[in-house]
Parts: structure tokens; C-alpha cells; sequence
């Protein structure tokens, strides 16, 4: 099976030359003035909920929530399109064996990093050869006893690596986009450390040291005489962390933000100030476990007590008066995804009797009480699920987390997280990259999660079985308790219709593409 596809900066401009439909839209009709001249692309302003580069530069570290930011620093080997598809960026041309054991992959030996080197199969070899690294979160799929194992990476020549994996792994592309498939510069690699203040990436966007404030604004600009830099409309990009949900809606009202992601409860406030609103869906927002094995108290390490907790909480009520307009969901996996399972929302519909039973099994009749750190963004969430825990026994010591680096340390020390919302365009980015990734410091398994996923990527093409596989992945999540599904949202986000056109969206994706962000017309 080979495959051709145009160098790196044909197909960027391609796909920012098609325009994609985002799948809900409705837009206001100010958010600033019309200038009636010509569109303003000096500098877009963008507001986030987190901070992006909380633990530096270095990619590898982080999921594919952070692609949105980091996109246009790193290259990746393939990334998703307009419409979610994967499709190559750094790779020309790839190739499977015939037993799918190897993926041989040709590269645009055109791509420069930050001190000039070009891309070249033994960078991607020593970005590859990195992946027992526990730090890089990415690659924890990739490491040895991985479900997507690299066995050994080969230079055949100069522009072209060959992939080996301890299994056939057809459809091993997906794997390859943002993070794991980002290939980090020469200088990044020598000294990883150095990534913690400069990035080292092949993308035609850098960022501005002495404009940027860690943890207040980031701002990216465009290298010099990089062609895929035309790809991108405005002069610089600036990336604002403002956690506090209000906050960032009288950003974009007031006209200090130019594009913000907002949440659902802050929408009609957005459409009466005048500010365009769009919004995308299929992201579920979750309780995610950080401690699967027991780890930093013994009840984490039996699926009872996660199923329990989801069966207290009356996810109706909930969503009604926290999240009103969003859908109710037990489910892992998105209602338009081919692996949703209506029964997971009979099974774990609200029964406090239910769960307390559960609690009993499990050898918790009285019940526990564990911490919880909460920020501005997740306190009203916690404060509302508090009472239907209570109510089973289980009491929730709730902790302030000043600080975006703090909210990251409590995979270590806490066993649950959240709400965490995903995505699935992309399943082994969040089964590798978030679930065995991130979200698994203390290093539990699980069989059936892992099987689920290697299921998919083997039956790539073949639809019906992607179907049973994702459904075998959805019940494994579920029941395992390592996602506590609360409800399926929009990702709303507001703009400034006199200076960004509307948004659009790669799929179910909560981030637009950066370079298909286009200015007003």
C-alpha cells in the first residue's frame, strides 16, 4: 500500500484554501465595530481555558488538547485535516509490509528547525528513540510493553525511517499526528531541558521570548522566509490563559480577546453583548482517575467503587442546573459516535441504593473521603456532584489548586481529576496519550481498555469492525471506572465578527485548525 501525497507547504495551503462547516453555528452581530476598510490581521488574540505551555515547550509532554497552541511551533508527522481525517505533514509517502508489522514512511527533508538542520530520518529515529522516557507522556503507547510498541526504528536513508512493531498494526498513521508524531529539533533532543524555555520546532510559527509572559501571554510569531507562514492570515498569534470562565467571556464581550473559548452556561450572555458564537460538538466531559490501582488509597484499585460513584450522580439534575442545554451521558464515546451504547446510560443511571451496594461489595459499607483539588473552572462542577456523593457515604475534602502547575501535580497525589473534556476523533490519542498517558502516573493496565484500542487500529477500513471495536472500548472505559462520563457538550466558542470570520472545526474537534482561523472578509 503506497501513498503519495504534496510537500509539506502545498498541503498546508490546501487545506486552508477549503473551508470546512462547523457542525452548530450561530452568530451575533458585533463583538467590535465594522471598520468597512480592509480585514485587521496584525495580531489575533486568543483566550484558554488552561495554560498551554504550563510544563514548558517540549510537546512530548502533554495530549492532544494542547495541539491547538502547539501546531504551529511542531511539525508532526501527520495531522488531522479539515474534516478529521489523518493525513501526512512531515511524511511524503508511507508504506505498510505486507504483515503490517512495519510502517516505512518517506519525509520532507524540506522542513528547518530553530538553528537551520533540515529533517532528516535519523532525527526522527532520535525523536522515536526517546520513547522510554517516562517523562514524555506522549510516547507511553510507543515504550516496551506498550499496546502500539516500537520494537526498532530504522534509517534506510537520508528522507526515509522504517517503523518496526512487536504487531501487526495496520492504520498505525493515526498514532502519529499531534503529540507522539511531532519530531522536536536537533538542540530540543541534546538537551530536553533547554525545551523548558525555547521550543525547538519545524513549524513556520515561533515564539516571541521577550513578548511572553509565562502563564499570562504567549505570543507566536512568524520565521522569517518559512513559506508555509503565508498559511497563516495574521502577523502573530497571542495565547491567553484565563482560567476564570466569566473572565474570559468579558474578554471577548470587551473586545481585549478576539477569539475565546467559552463554556455552554455563557453563551446567551456572548449572543446578547453582540460577540459572534459558534460552536462545535462531540466532546464528552468527564471524571478521570488518576488512581487505578490503589495507589494513594486501596478502594482506587477496584472498579466498584468508581462504579458506584458514577450510579450517585444524578447526572439529569446535574446538567440541568449546572450545565443547562447539555446532554446527560454514560457514555464515554460521543451519541454520534458508531461506538455508543445506549445501555451504559440505563446501567448507570442515578441509584444511590445501587451504588451504596457497590460500596458495600467492595468492602467500604461506611463508606471514605479522599481530596479533590478544584479550580475556577471546575468548582462549581465538584461543589454540585459533593451532595450525591455524601449521600452514598463518601465524603470529598474539596482543596483550592492555585496554580496551573499545582492542577497538574495531582496525578500523583489525588485519585480523581476533572472534569476533563475529549474528544474522539482521534481514539489512541486519548486511550495512549491521555488514559495510559497523562493520567496514568502510578502505571495501572488494563486489558480490555488497551485491547479496545488495538482492535480499532488493526480494523482500519474496515468499518464494522472499527463499530465493535470502539463499543468494546467504550464499556471497557466505563466499567473500569478510568472516565466517569458526566454529559456531552458544544465547545462554544466566542469571536469578533468584525475582525475573524467564523470559525470552523477539524470533525468533532473542540480547537479549530490555527491556520484556518480566517480574518473577517
Amino acid at each position: 500500500m503506497s501513498r503519495f501525497y504534496p510537500p509539506r507547504g502545498a498541503a498546508v495551503l490546501a487545506v486552508v484554501a477549503v473551508s470546512a462547516l462547523a457542525l452548530t453555528a450561530c452568530s451575533g452581530s458585533g463583538g467590535g465595530s465594522e471598520s468597512g476598510g480592509a480585514a485587521d490581521t496584525s495580531k489575533l488574540v486568543i483566550a484558554l481555558e488552561s495554560d498551554q505551555a504550563a510544563l514548558g515547550y517540549d510537546p512530548l509532554r502533554y495530549s492532544a488538547g494542547q495541539r491547538f497552541f502547539f501546531e504551529g511551533i511542531y511539525d508532526s508527522l501527520f495531522v488531522l485535516d479539515e474534516e478529521g481525517a489523518v493525513v501526512p505533514k512531515l511524511a511524503t509517502n508511507f508504506e505498510y509490509s505486507a504483515d503490517q508489522t512495519q510502517l516505512t514512511i518517506d519525509l520532507d527533508t524540506s522542513a528547518t528547525f530553530q538553528d537551520g538542520t533540515a529533517l532528516s530520518a535519523e532525527l526522527v529515529k532520535e525523536n522515536l528513540d526517546s520513547r522510554d522516557d517516562p517523562d514524555l507522556d506522549a510516547y507511553n503507547g510507543f515504550a516496551a510493553g506498550g499496546q502500539n510498541e516500537i520494537t526498532d526504528v530504522t534509517v534506510v536513508d537520508d528522507d526515509t525511517v522504517t517503523l518496526t512493531f512487536a504487531a501487526p498494526k495496520p492504520g498505525f498513521e493515526a498514532n502519529l499526528v499531534f503529540p507522539a508524531g511531532v519530531i522536536v529539533g536537533p538542540s530540543g533532543i541534546a538537551d530536553r531541558n533547554s525545551l523548558d524555555s525555547t521550543p525547538d520546532g519545524s513549524g513556520p510559527l515561533m515564539v516571541d521570548g521577550d513578548a511572553t509572559i509565562k502563564g499570562n501571554s504567549y505570543l507566536l510569531v512568524k520565521k522569517e522566509d518559512d513559506a508555509d507562514a503565508d498559511a497563516y492570515p495574521f502577523d502573530s498569534y497571542e495565547f491567553k490563559p484565563i482560567i476564570d470562565p466569566q473572565a474570559r467571556v468579558n474578554a471577548a464581550i470587551s473586545g481585549e480577546v478576539d477569539v475565546a473559548y467559552i463554556t455552554s452556561d455563557t453563551q446567551a450572555q456572548v449572543e446578547s453583548a453582540g460577540v459572534g458564537l459558534v460552536a462545535n460538538g462531540g466532546t464528552i466531559q468527564n471524571l478521570i482517575a488518576f488512581d487505578k490501582s490503589g495507589a494513594t488509597a486501596p478502594q482506587w484499585g477496584d472498579p466498584r467503587v468508581f462504579q458506584a460513584l458514577s450510579m450517585a450522580i444524578d447526572r439529569d439534575a446535574f446538567v440541568n442546573a449546572v450545565h443547562p442545554g447539555e446532554t446527560p451521558t454514560a457514555n464515554a464515546l460521543p451519541a454520534d459516535s458508531p461506538g455508543y451504547l445506549p445501555e451504559l446510560d440505563e446501567q448507570y443511571a442515578y441509584d444511590p441504593d445501587a451504588a451504596k451496594a457497590l460500596l458495600a461489595e467492595a468492602g467500604y459499607p461506611d463508606g471514605f473521603s479522599f481530596d479533590f483539588s478544584i479550580g475556577a473552572g471546575s468548582q462549581r462542577d465538584l461543589e454540585a456532584l459533593q451532595p450525591y456523593w455524601e449521600a452514598i457515604g463518601v465524603t470529598v475534602n474539596l482543596k483550592n489548586a492555585s496554580s496551573t502547575e499545582q492542577a497538574f501535580a495531582v496525578v500523583q497525589t489525588e485519585p480523581l481529576g476533572g472534569l476533563i473534556p475529549l474528544t474522539w476523533t482521534n481514539p489512541p490519542g486519548n486511550v495512549f496519550g491521555v488514559l495510559f498517558g497523562f493520567a496514568n502516573f502510578h502505571g495501572a493496565e488494563n486489558a480490555a481498555i488497551q485491547g479496545g484500542a488495538g482492535a480499532y487500529g488493526a480494523a482500519q477500513g474496515d468499518e464494522a469492525a472499527q463499530a465493535t471495536a470502539l463499543k468494546d472500548l467504550n464499556r471497557a472505559i466505563v466499567d473500569s471506572g478510568w472516565l466517569i462520563p458526566i454529559y456531552e457538550q458544544l465547545a462554544p466558542w466566542a469571536y469578533n465578527t468584525s475582525k475573524v470570520a467564523e470559525l470552523t472545526f477539524a470533525g468533532a474537534e473542540v480547537f479549530p485548525i490555527l491556520a484556518t482561523i480566517q480574518p473577517a472578509s
